[in-house]
């Protein structure tokens, strides 16, 4: 079974993904990490940004600023559209051949996607599984990860999909608001579902 888990920023999606592998026995992988080796110097992905966008997204050395591309995107959506539309093709390529590779070798394949809706990839995997957190819990976290304000944590909130406009489009939730112990009891059950 190819499984999707997404959900909103400082939801946990990262921790939850790699548990339910782990209590499945599979395989993980991160669309993000995907797209950071795409963005790499001289990888495709880089290649097709560094045509399209300014020297303002790229450091002295050659490579991405991360930060300033980053901070771009959750300002201006025109630029995410941008940077998505030269991205995604590529990611979702990647992502399609380890699904097929999943099911050819017959393993349950867990697979993170923020932008799961956004992209119109649910149609891709078996199932999905949303990770929620509420806000309150969801701005200390990335200001914590990301030594942001709480300002900035919630512009980058607002940026994406309401969480429960992602809950209602999900298969399945998981409420990642409480403890560590409570998340992975939920989570035994999933796997033990999913088996």
């Amino acid at each position: 079974m190819n499984i999707a888990v997404t959900g909103g920023i400082g939801t946990g999606k990262s921790f939850v993904a790699k548990a339910l592998a782990a209590e499945l026995g599979c395989r993980y992988i991160s669309a993000d990490a995907i797209c950071r080796i795409l963005l790499e110097p001289g990888g495709s992905g880089y290649n097709k940004v560094r045509r399209e966008f300014s020297d303002d997204f790229f450091l002295p050395d050659g490579s991405i600023d991360r930060s300033a591309l980053r901070s771009g995107i959750f300002s201006d959506r025109g630029l995410r559209k941008r940077l998505d539309s030269l991205l995604h093709p590529l990611v979702r390529s990647e992502i399609l051949q380890e699904c097929h590779s999943a099911k050819e070798s017959g393993e349950h394949l867990v697979v993170e996607i923020p932008l799961l809706f956004e992209s119109g990839w649910k149609d891709d995997f078996d199932t999905d599984l949303v990770v929620f957190a509420d806000t309150d819990t969801c701005v200390s976290r990335i200001v914590v990860r990301d030594t942001v304000s709480a300002d900035d944590a919630l512009k980058a909130i607002s940026a994406q999909m309401s969480l429960e406009e992602k809950c209602h489009l999900g298969d399945r939730v998981i409420d990642n608001s409480g403890t560590f112990k409570e998340t992975m009891r939920l989570l035994q059950a999933l796997a033990a579902e999913l088996s």
